[in-house]
C-alpha cells in the first residue's frame, strides 16, 4: 500500500462522482459533499484514509464538559467505520473523524461515496445537535445524551 495507491483511489473516486478537481481533493484534502466541506487525508503509517468533519464552534466555558462527552462517545462507539470524536487543536471545534482502511476502499469492500453521502453528511446535523443538547444537559445537571451513531 502506498501514497500512489491512495492517489489512484482519489482520482477514481472523483471520476465516479463527477468531481473535476481531483487535485484539490488529493493535495488540499478538501471535498465538498452537498453543502458540507469534508477533510480527507491518507495516513501512511496506518494505511488508512481519515475523513474529518467539523461539528462547529462551541462556547469556551463548555470545553471540559465537551471533552468528557467526546471521550464517552468514543468508548461506546460501535457504528460503521468507528467514528472518533475529538477536538481540533487549532480551531478548538469538536470534530468527527472516520478512519477507513485504504485496502477496503481499493478492494471495494467499502464504498466511500456511500459512507459520505448516507452516513456522515446526514448525521452531521444530528451530531451537532447532540453535542449542544448534551452540553445543555451538563449545565443543568442532568444526564448526558449520547451522540447519534456513537452508542448502540
Amino acid at each position: 500500500m502506498s501514497r500512489e495507491d491512495y492517489a489512484r483511489f482519489v482520482e477514481d473516486f472523483c471520476d465516479d462522482l463527477g468531481i473535476e478537481q481531483s487535485d484539490e481533493v488529493l493535495h488540499r484534502g478538501l471535498l465538498q459533499v452537498d453543502d458540507t466541506l469534508i477533510g480527507i487525508e491518507y495516513l501512511d503509517a496506518r494505511e488508512e484514509v481519515r475523513i474529518l468533519m467539523d461539528l462547529g464552534e462551541t462556547e469556551v466555558d463548555t470545553r471540559s464538559e465537551l471533552l468528557a462527552l467526546l471521550l464517552e462517545a468514543n468508548l461506546g462507539n460501535t457504528s460503521i467505520c468507528l467514528p472518533t470524536f475529538s477536538m481540533h487543536p487549532e480551531t478548538r471545534h469538536p470534530i468527527v473523524a472516520y478512519h477507513v482502511p485504504l485496502q477496503a476502499l481499493l478492494d471495494e469492500e467499502l464504498d466511500l461515496a456511500l459512507v459520505l453521502q448516507e452516513h456522515m453528511v446526514p448525521m452531521l446535523a444530528e451530531w451537532r445537535s447532540a453535542v449542544d443538547e448534551a452540553l445543555d444537559a451538563e449545565r443543568e445537571g442532568t444526564e448526558l445524551a449520547p451522540l447519534a451513531g456513537a452508542r448502540v
